[in-house]
């Protein structure tokens, strides 16, 4: 059987396919990944053996991480027109090159991240059955949620709705995902995001975490923090630009006497020369390595973050900046195995408040227990790739 996963190009949202795609080679499956900006550099470097671009496809843009991003995030209109660029404009360019993947690789199931538009119109197109592995939460927010994002998309949808009329099909969307008719693995747990309603069922799989593939990153020596606990500090792959906020984290420990791990992008260098003791930065981490050496994790919450630390039982603090992170940072509360803070408005004392209590053997630590041990004993890998296996023809 061959499968086409197709990718969104930043980290966030290719290593949680890595295990799906992974599980299915091992069950003999041939698979190709392909994305309509070239990543086939790092894809390869992950451990991926077939990837596809399309003919003359450049490198993802430097405008949507680093400085860059954080100028676009401080804005609203430029958020929102960044958003209708990936959701609606990039999609329009990209069907036609990914249907020109479909018919070259001949799949039997395409896989698909749900924010890639264009992939789904390129299998409906072809004839391809296609499932979507998520990459997000998105499949499983409730609807009665509200955040810019959710108000931002909504002010999209007619066009999201008429760029597949505009090919003479139809869509359903979740907050930024598309529904599969064959359904979308979710990599999380009940323990986590709590019963699904019938509704959410009957489109979404929660097939437990997927941390598969080959991570890249600096993995650390754990001795730096000479025995102190360790709080891991990430704002992820494209928003790391977040010099304030790291301020506060580190103002926080200092008051703590704990270590600190800090994944920072291009802030690392600068930051390590003047880091005080017991304080190692790094451009990124080998975030599942630096994990299982944490005490608590500190991080935007975004969707892998969440995944990948609950599923090696490590408290959340989270601290929302875009777009669908307030919904995952609102299940991390609801669960119970995390604190939401606003870095940008807390007070000192409540953020050394916040991570004393999580540093403690306290109700989010035990929370964060029966979150992983449900974790433990599912597969998301196994899951997403059952899913594409019952999408077959």
């Amino acid at each position: 059987m061959r499968v086409l996963v197709v990718t969104l190009p930043e980290k966030g949202h290719y290593h949680p396919l890595l295990g799906p795609a992974a599980e299915l080679a091992r069950r003999g499956a041939e698979v190709t990944f392909a994305s309509t900006f070239d990543i086939s550099g790092e894809l390869k470097a992950a451990g991926v053996e077939r990837v596809v671009v399309p003919p003359g496809a450049p490198p993802p843009p430097h405008a949507v991480r680093g400085e860059a991003l954080a100028r676009v995030l401080r804005d609203p209109a430029a958020l929102a027109a960044w958003i209708r660029m990936l959701l609606v404009d990039a999609p329009r360019a990209g069907v036609e090159p990914l249907r020109a993947i479909v018919r070259d690789v001949q799949p039997a199931v395409v896989a698909i991240d749900p924010m890639a538009y264009d992939a789904a119109l390129a299998a409906e197109l072809e004839g391809v059955p296609w499932v979507g592995w998520s990459t997000s939460l998105n499949p499983i927010v409730p609807d009665h949620v509200d955040s810019q994002l959710v108000r931002t998309l909504r002010s999209l949808d007619a066009d999201r709705h008429a760029l597949f009329a505009s090919y003479g099909r139809s869509a359903r969307f979740q907050i930024s995902d598309v529904l599969s008719p064959r359904g979308t693995a979710v990599f999380a747990t009940e323990a986590l995001v709590g019963p699904l309603t019938d509704a959410q069922a009957r489109d979404a799989l929660l097939v437990g975490p997927s941390l598969g593939g080959i991570r890249g990153g600096e993995v650390v020596d754990p001795s730096f923090a000479g025995g102190r606990p360790i709080v891991y500090v990430s704002f992820g792959s494209q928003a790391w630009f977040q010099p304030r906020r790291f301020d506060r984290i580190l103002e926080a420990a200092a008051s703590l006497d704990v270590a600190v791990l800090a994944a920072m992008g291009d802030l690392a260098g600068d930051y390590q020369r003047r880091a005080s003791a017991h304080v190692h930065c790094v451009a990124f981490a080998d975030q599942l390595a630096a994990l299982r050496h944490a005490s608590v994790i500190v991080t935007h919450a975004g969707a892998n973050s969440i995944m990948e630390a609950c599923a090696l039982g490590v408290p959340l603090l989270v601290t929302p900046i875009c777009n669908d992170q307030p919904h995952g940072a609102g299940l991390v509360e609801r669960a119970g195995c995390g604190l939401a803070i606003d870095l940008e408005r807390c007070t000192h004392g409540e953020l050394v408040g916040a991570l004393r209590r999580l540093l403690a053997d306290g109700p989010e630590r035990r929370a964060m227990g029966a979150v992983a041990t449900s974790y433990a004993t599912r597969s998301g890998a196994h899951g997403a790739a059952d899913l594409v296996e019952r999408g077959r023809p």
